[in-house]
C-alpha cells in the first residue's frame, strides 16, 4: 500500500485496493486535471469514482499502476502549480488580482524591462518581448449581454404586456490555437437571475470554443433612456394638437426630446421614427447632435453616446393632405435601441482564472573553470497568444523550502504578452561530484480576462391617430444597365394609386431624358386605368419634339380633368399606370442614366399638388462583349448501349449572358430520357432537334445539360453529335 499526498486535496491508498481521501468529488478532480484524466481507462475512472463518491474500496487488480501513476502526476502538478501554505498573504493578493480585467491587451513596456522586488526594490529579472505576437496578444471575453424590451403608451406609460427580459453569459476562447483549461468564473448578485450557481468550473475550451449559458432576469427597472414626441398638426412648437383639417395641405410639426436619466454614459443609440405611409415631404428641419437619415423609408436618428442626464433633440416636419372627415392616419411609431454599460440584473463578475499554454524550465550552466559549479536561471515562458499574469514562481532548494533562489510574488511582474518571456537573475550553486543540481518551484498564474457587461434595450412606443394622405406612387425601370455603343429601348413604368378618401381629377408624370437618349413617340406611350387601357388626346407633350440626340428632352404627361372625360375621375382604390419606352443612342462606356422624373396629383377642387417622391435612380452603361464556351461529352453508363450526353455552357464573359439559346440534333432512331432543363423538341426528317432557352447565365458561371440515349434501331449514338 502507498499512501500519496495531495496536499489540500487530501490523500490517497494505492494497493490492491483504492482508498482515497479526497475532499473534492470525482468529476471536480477530472475537470481539475484534464490532460491526466484522458489518459486513464474508462474502468480506471469508475474505480476512482466509487472510491471518491461513494466511499467505497475497490480492488484494483489490473489497473492498479494506471490509477497509481495518475495520482502520482497529480501530486506533481499540484507540487508544481500554486503557492507554499507559509504564502497565503500572496495567495490573498493573487485572488485579488483574477477580479481585475484589462480592456485593452496593450503593454506599457520596453522589450527588456527589469522587474524588482516589491519589499526591497532589488532588481529579480527581466521580460523579453516577441515583437512579431505583441500586437497580436488576447483577452478572454467574460461577456455578460442582457435584453431589456418594453412597450409603452405614447405618453410614455409602460404595459404590462410585450416585456422580454433575459441575458446570455459567455466565456468565448478567442484563440485559434491555445486550449484554455482548469477554468474559474466567480459571479456576483445572481438572485434577480435564474442562474443556480455563481461558480462556473469548466474542464476545457478549445480553440475558437464558445461557453455559453442563457437566463432569465427576475427584476424591472426603468430604462435610462426616456422618449417624449411633441406633435402639432398646425406647425406651432408651441402648440400640441393631432387633428387635421379637410382639403389643405395640413404642416406637421413633431419633436423628439430624448432624456439620458442616468449617471453613466448611453452608447450606440438608434431610434427609428415610422413615417407613415401617406405622411408626405417628412424632413428632419434640426438635430442636435448625432446623424439622421432615411431608412426604408423611415427617420433613423443614430448617436454613438448620450452623456450622464444629457438631453438630445430631433425636429421634424411633414405634410398631410385630406379630404374625407372620417379618414385616419397613424402619426408613426417610435423604436429605440441603445447599450448601457450596465446590467439590467445586477450580475457581476467577481474573478475568473484559467491556464493556457505556457512554459517553465530552470537552466543550469556549469562553469567552464569551476567544475561542479552552476549558474542557474529561471524561464517562464507564455507559449499561448493570451496575455497571462504571472503572480507566483519560487525556485526553492527541495531539502529545506525556507532556501529560495527565486521569490516571484503578484504585483510584481507586469502582465507578459503573447510569446513573452520573464527570465530570473542568475543564481550560483555547487554540488558534489558529476551531480547536476535540483531545485524544487512553486508557479501560478491566470490569463488575463475582459469584463464585458451590458444590456441592449429595446423601447417601443405607440403612435396616434391623424389623418390619411390619398397618394401613392412608384417609377421603375425594366432595366439596370445598358449596353454602350449599341441603340437599345428600355421601359419606364409610373403607377399613381388613390389611397385617400377623395377622387383624383388630376395625374401628371415629368421626366427630364438626358442627351444620347431619345423619349417616345406619342404612339408608344400607354396609359392604363386599372389594367384597361385608355386614350386621352392632348395628354402628351415633348420639349424640343425632334429626334436630336445630342439635346436633353422634356416628357410631359398630364391627365387633366379626368372627371370630365368618359372613364371619369380616379376613385379610391383605383390606379393609373404609364408606360413608355426610352431609346438609347449609342451611349458610351461607363456612362450613367440618371432617372430625373416626377410624379405628382390633385384632386377637385385643387389644392396643393401631392407630389411623389421617388427614390433616385441610376442605370449604368456597361461594355459587354459575350465570350462563351461550349462542350460536349458523352459518357458510356453501366447498360450496354445506353449512353449520358453532357452540353456545357460557359459563360467567361464579365456579364450575365441573357436568353442564350442551344440547338442539338440527335437520330430518330435514338431513345432519349432523362432530359434536364425542358428543351423544346422538334421531329423532322431523320432528327429529333432539342432547343434549350437558357434565360440567363451568369459571369463565370456554367450551367450542364444532361440527357440519355440508346439506340432503337440499327442508329449509332456516334450519330448524335452534331449541336449548335
Amino acid at each position: 500500500m502507498v499512501i500519496i499526498k495531495l496536499d489540500d486535496l487530501g490523500d490517497v491508498e494505492v494497493g490492491k485496493k483504492l482508498k482515497a481521501n479526497i475532499n473534492i468529488t470525482a468529476k471536480q478532480l477530472f475537470e481539475k486535471f484534464p490532460d491526466l484524466s484522458k489518459k486513464l481507462s474508462r474502468d480506471a475512472k469508475q474505480l476512482i469514482i466509487y472510491a471518491i463518491n461513494k466511499n467505497e474500496e475497490p480492488k484494483l487488480k489490473k489497473h492498479e499502476d494506471q490509477v497509481k501513476k495518475f495520482f502520482e502526476q497529480v501530486k506533481i502538478q499540484l507540487g508544481q502549480m500554486g503557492f507554499s501554505e507559509e504564502e497565503s498573504e500572496e495567495l490573498t493578493e493573487a485572488e485579488e488580482l483574477e477580479g481585475e480585467e484589462m480592456d485593452e491587451a496593450d503593454v506599457s513596456y520596453e522589450d527588456g524591462q527589469e522587474t524588482f522586488d516589491e519589499d526591497t526594490g532589488k532588481t529579480e529579472g527581466e521580460i523579453t518581448l516577441d515583437k512579431g505576437k505583441t500586437d497580436d496578444t488576447n483577452l478572454v471575453p467574460i461577456i455578460i449581454e442582457e435584453q431589456f424590451e418594453v412597450q409603452y403608451e405614447h405618453d410614455g406609460t409602460p404595459l404590462a404586456e410585450g416585456k422580454i427580459k433575459k441575458g446570455v453569459l459567455r466565456i468565448d476562447n478567442v484563440s485559434e490555437k491555445d486550449r484554455l483549461w482548469d477554468i474559474d468564473l466567480y459571479l456576483e448578485n445572481i438572485s434577480q437571475t435564474d442562474l443556480a450557481e455563481e461558480t462556473i468550473i469548466l474542464q476545457e475550451l478549445d480553440p475558437a470554443q464558445t461557453y455559453e449559458q442563457e437566463y432569465s432576469i427576475d427584476v424591472d427597472v426603468t430604462p435610462e433612456l426616456k422618449i417624449e414626441e411633441f406633435i402639432s398638426t398646425v406647425d406651432d412648437p408651441d402648440m400640441s394638437s393631432y387633428s387635421l383639417a379637410v382639403n389643405v395641405d395640413n404642416e406637421i410639426y413633431f419633436n423628439i426630446k430624448l432624456t439620458n436619466t442616468a449617471d453613466a454614459e448611453l452608447k450606440s443609440i438608434e431610434l427609428t421614427k415610422t413615417v407613415a405611409e401617406n405622411i408626405q415631404n417628412m424632413k428632419i428641419s434640426s438635430k442636435s447632435t448625432g446623424d439622421t437619415d432615411f431608412i426604408d423609408g423611415n427617420v433613423v436618428w443614430k448617436i454613438d453616446s448620450l452623456g450622464p442626464n444629457a438631453e438630445a433633440t430631433m425636429e421634424l416636419r411633414a405634410t398631410i393632405t385630406i379630404d374625407d372627415k372620417n379618414t385616419k392616419v397613424r402619426s408613426g411609431t417610435i423604436s429605440a435601441i441603445y447599450e448601457s454599460p450596465l446590467g439590467v440584473s445586477g450580475l457581476d463578475i467577481a474573478k475568473f482564472d484559467a491556464y493556457t499554454n505556457n512554459a517553465f524550465s530552470i537552466m543550469t550552466s556549469e562553469l567552464e573553470e569551476e567544475p561542479n559549479a552552476f549558474e542557474c536561471q529561471f524561464i517562464f515562458e507564455n507559449k499561448s497568444d493570451y496575455m497571462i499574469r504571472l503572480v507566483n514562481a519560487d525556485v526553492f532548494n527541495p531539502d529545506d523550502e525556507f532556501e529560495k533562489y527565486v521569490d516571484i510574488d503578484p504585483n510584481e511582474i507586469p502582465e507578459i504578452p503573447a510569446g513573452g518571456k520573464w527570465t530570473s537573475n542568475a543564481w550560483n550553486i555547487t554540488t558534489e561530484d558529476d551531480v547536476i543540481p535540483k531545485f524544487k518551484t512553486k508557479v501560478e498564474f491566470h490569463t488575463v480576462a475582459d469584463h464585458q457587461i451590458s444590456t441592449k434595450f429595446k423601447l417601443n412606443y405607440a403612435d396616434l391617430e391623424l389623418a390619411v394622405a390619398a397618394l401613392e406612387g412608384l417609377l421603375s425601370y425594366d432595366i439596370e444597365r445598358i449596353p454602350s455603343f449599341q441603340v437599345t429601348s428600355f421601359n419606364l413604368t409610373g403607377k399613381v394609386t388613390n389611397t385617400g378618401g377623395a377622387d383624383l381629377n388630376e395625374v401628371t408624370l415629368i421626366e427630364k431624358i438626358q442627351p444620347m437618349f431619345l423619349p417616345p413617340k406619342p404612339d408608344e406611350v400607354k396609359i392604363l386605368v386599372n389594367g384597361d387601357e385608355i386614350s386621352i388626346p392632348g395628354t402628351m407633350a415633348i420639349e424640343p419634339d425632334d429626334d436630336d440626340a445630342t439635346k436633353e428632352h422634356v416628357i410631359s404627361i398630364k391627365l387633366e380633368n379626368l372627371k370630365d372625360t368618359d372613364r371619369g375621375a380616379l376613385k379610391p382604390g383605383e390606379e393609373i399606370v404609364i408606360t413608355y419606352p426610352i431609346t438609347a443612342q449609342k451611349p458610351s462606356r461607363d456612362s450613367l442614366y440618371k432617372a430625373d422624373a416626377t410624379l405628382t396629383a390633385n384632386t377637385y377642387p385643387p389644392g396643393k399638388p401631392i407630389v411623389v417622391e421617388v427614390d433616385p435612380i441610376e442605370i449604368e452603361v456597361v461594355h459587354i462583349r459575350k465570350k462563351v464556351s461550349k462542350s460536349k461529352s458523352v459518357q458510356a453508363l453501366e447498360t450496354e448501349g445506353e449512353y449520358e450526353i453532357i452540353l456545357t455552357i460557359s459563360n467567361m464573359g464579365e456579364f450575365e449572358l441573357d436568353s442564350y439559346e442551344l440547338t442539338e440534333k440527335v437520330s430518330s432512331d435514338l431513345i432519349l430520357w432523362d432530359v434536364t432543363h425542358d428543351p423544346e423538341i422538334v421531329d423532322q426528317f431523320d432528327y429529333k432537334v432539342l432547343t434549350w432557352k437558357l434565360e440567363n447565365v451568369p459571369a463565370g458561371e456554367s450551367v450542364e445539360i444532361k440527357y440519355k440515349i440508346k439506340p432503337a434501331g440499327e442508329s449509332k449514338v456516334s450519330e448524335s453529335q452534331e449541336s449548335e
